[in-house]
């Protein structure tokens, strides 16, 4: 009896690469869907090529890409995020929403599908305003989430801040979609999504140094060596983040679940001591007086019933060094 076939969006990016190396580990068949060749994520996954294959989808967000792609899945793990910057919205609000929105619609069209895993982010777990005045971020607050898609996100006082915004805006509307179609159109799938925090550890994508700018390990690695921590650092090592994903595809985790994905808190202050300690000669400009915690998170839900360890800072913070350090060294 062949082992279950994962459908998975999003496997060239970071969080992607490393779920797809988590499942094959897991024992799963991969079916992965691409915009285009990734010689990188083939050598990753060579020594698994037997139960890998590849399809091509030139944009997700067309339901009429995905026909027949699914035929024969027994699990979707739709990891794929827009890759927009700038001050376009409809660079973020489109493939967010119509990418999601294809995905779900197409697997309910295939009834071999048991469960379908969306990952989505804390950002959709936070109000477009903020976290409210002593709130504690979980997966169940009653705080307002709705977002109006035809709003002007553009700060004119900072166009720099602008990208973050949209990409907020984005996650929330995504994730109110993609709930409006569960709960409208009742999939015979199950559905369960993840919400991480900013993600950070050895990127198996990753090529060279500056590519690190690309991704959440540029706030990492740019706030240590630059030593201009930027706002708080709420984070969570990434093999946590594969981790949940396969164990979100467990039949006992139930329909309409969702889980915040967050590591220990932690402060600029202790990463400082984790860098200077370990790597004294680097010359890391982050110092002890560093301002800047994590957000209040409740991570519980997913510790109690994803069985979830979350990785120390040492060890992220390490692992973001020693891929830097690496390839600066070559």
């Amino acid at each position: 009896m062949s082992a279950p076939l994962i459908f998975i969006t999003g496997a060239t990016g970071f969080i992607g690469s490393a779920t797809a190396v988590e499942a094959l580990k897991a024992g799963y068949r991969l079916r992965i869907g691409i915009r285009k060749k990734s010689d990188k994520l083939e050598s990753i996954l060579s020594d698994h090529g037997e139960r890998v294959e590849f399809v091509t989808i030139p944009d997700l967000a067309q339901e009429a890409a995905l026909r027949g792609k699914l035929d024969g899945v027994d699990y979707i793990l739709h990891l794929a995020s827009p890759l927009a910057q700038g001050t376009d919205k409809e660079a973020f609000f489109g493939p967010a929403v119509n990418g999601t929105l294809a995905v779900l619609r197409e697997a309910a069209k295939v009834p071999s599908i048991k469960k379908v895993v969306v990952t989505s982010s804390i950002a959709s777990l936070i109000p477009l305003i903020g976290v409210p005045s002593g709130g504690v971020i979980r997966e169940d607050n009653d705080w307002d989430f709705t977002v109006d898609p035809t709003a002007d996100f553009v700060d004119p006082h900072n166009l720099a801040a602008t990208p973050m915004t949209l990409y907020r805006a984005s996650k929330l509307l995504a994730n109110n979609a993609t709930w409006n179609f569960w709960k409208t159109e009742k999939p015979q799938y199950s559905l369960v999504t993840l919400h991480p925090s900013f993600v950070f550890g050895h990127n198996p994508v990753q090529s060279s140094a500056e590519e690190v700018q690309a991704g959440s390990n540029g706030i990492l690695w740019g706030s240590i060596m630059g030593g201009v921590p930027v706002a708080g650092i709420t984070g969570v090592h990434v093999q946590d983040v594969a981790q949940a994903h396969i164990k979100a595809l467990d039949p006992k985790i139930k329909d309409a679940s969702k889980y915040l994905i967050s590591g220990p808190p932690t402060t600029w202050k202790e990463i400082s001591r984790i860098v200077h300690t370990a790597y004294p000669n680097v010359g890391a400009k982050i110092t002890e007086q560093a301002e800047g915690a994590s957000l209040p998170v409740d991570t519980t839900k997913a510790e109690s019933e994803l069985g979830i360890h979350w990785q120390p800072w040492e060890k992220i913070v390490r692992s973001v060094m020693d891929q830097q350090l690496g390839f600066l060294k070559t």
